[in-house]
């Protein structure tokens, strides 16, 4: 999810510097709504995962067959550079490729030896929608700033307006996505469930707690350890583009390192994101105006993984465990998100 919306300013930014290319996006399936109501797209080629093999030949041939005189490959996974192999061996194609750059040997220097050399090239971290729009650079493709797109279809703002309708009375501001792919992303649901109370007791705040099918065991774990009517679930009921209609409304937005605090970034809504075992130099941090990055900075054993583990591997989980719940509401009060009631 991520991934697909930090694309979205090399997109807008290929379209103004083409207005009557046809610039078309290869996206997974289950990430095409984040794109398909994008102004500035001509068409969606839809990957299903699924079909392994048979469906990316079936994808190779139609890529082959459309004959595009550009290919931006801002993945480079193994699949992508297999598709652009065959384009380079095709003697009827003179498609132009151009691939980022991840800096994957200086990427494992930090995460195995902690010496950090991002900063070296440009004395700052390069987020990684920039290292998406520089894979276009030499076509003369320029920034015309960092903010993420998410256009959401008229049906999924719909579905946000019913679903914030039908609330009990009170102050449906805060939203919180306790979700993340991997274990070591995550902050402990006891935390989470300790801010969600103190947002209560403290500011008269409700919260809604958001993600996908798979977070739904955090979310009620979270909820379990609420009193009644202080929290309500929207996990596992929404769509994506449902669930960033509830984020495009909160007045301020919780989140671990996850797809969702991307949602939250690209509406520039009040985030704090909580980041665990990486690090915001793998460039994946929210750059809006009012996003805030909160980490166990200084910490030796820290980044454990560029993508997250399933446990850590220190046994300690120091990242997230001094990460405390008073922490991050000190941190509110410090940025004044709310009067105090």
């Amino acid at each position: 999810m991520g991934d697909v919306l930090l694309a979205s300013p090399l997109i807008r930014s290929l379209r103004k510097r083409f207005p009557d290319a046809r610039i078309d996006f290869l996206v997974r399936e289950e990430y095409a709504g984040l794109v398909r109501e994008n102004p500035y797209l001509s068409n969606l080629i839809i990957f299903v995962a699924q079909d392994g093999m048979k469906g990316l030949r079936i994808l190779i041939r139609r890529i082959l067959r459309e004959k595009y005189h550009i290919v931006l490959d801002i993945h480079g996974s193994l699949r992508t550079r297999f598709i652009e192999l065959v384009l380079r061996l095709n003697p009827f194609h003179s498609t132009k490729i151009f691939r980022i750059r991840k800096n994957q040997f200086i990427r494992f220097l930090l995460v195995r030896f902690k010496v950090n050399l991002y900063h070296k090239e440009k004395q700052r971290v390069i987020p990684v929608w920039e290292k998406y729009l520089n894979t276009a650079k030499s076509l003369g493709v320029k920034s015309d700033g960092s903010d993420l797109d998410l256009f959401l279809p008229e049906e999924a703002l719909e579905a946000g307006r019913k679903f914030y309708d039908s609330l009990p009375a009170g102050r449906w501001e805060v939203v919180v996505a306790p979700g993340a792919r991997h274990f070591t992303k995550r902050w402990l649901p006891e935390y989470f469930a300790e801010v969600i109370r103190k947002l209560n007791t403290d500011f008269g705040l409700n919260t809604v707690l958001v993600g996908g099918k798979e977070d739904v065991p955090i979310i009620d774990q979270i909820a379990a350890l609420l009193p009644n009517g202080v929290a309500v679930s929207a996990g596992g009921k929404f769509s994506i583009l449902e669930s960033a209609s509830i984020i495009k409304n909160a007045s301020l937005v919780i989140s671990n390192d996850s797809g969702l605090m991307h949602v939250a970034d690209a509406f520039d809504v009040p985030l704090i994101a909580i980041f665990g075992s990486t690090v915001r130099e793998f460039g994946f941090f929210p750059h809006g105006s009012q996003a805030i990055v909160f980490e166990n900075e200084g910490l030796y054993c820290r980044p454990c993984s560029h993508i997250g583990r399933s446990t850590c591997p220190e046994k300690h989980f120091r990242c997230m465990k001094e990460v405390t719940s008073k922490r991050i509401m000190e941190l509110i009060r410090r940025k004044k998100f709310f009067a105090e009631s």
